[in-house]
């Protein structure tokens, strides 16, 4: 359960992460460049789709003890 948790809640940070990063490149590449608060939900997006990514493959990872 507690492997399975883990899995679902590192792809929903994906996700959410993705969420953050995409409008801000796009804006990027729209505007030729970017406001603060851009930068900086893209940073928190590439930290949270990182960390996703990051608690996804640890959970998903078979653990021997």
């Amino acid at each position: 359960m507690k492997r399975t948790l883990k899995i679902i809640l590192g792809i929903i940070a994906v996700l959410v992460g993705m969420g953050f990063v995409m409008p801000a490149l796009a804006q990027w590449r729209h505007e030729g460049a970017m406001t603060g608060s851009s930068v900086a939900l893209c940073l928190l997006g590439a930290v949270l789709t990182l960390a996703g990514v990051g608690a996804a493959i640890h959970g998903a990872a078979k653990r021997s003890a």
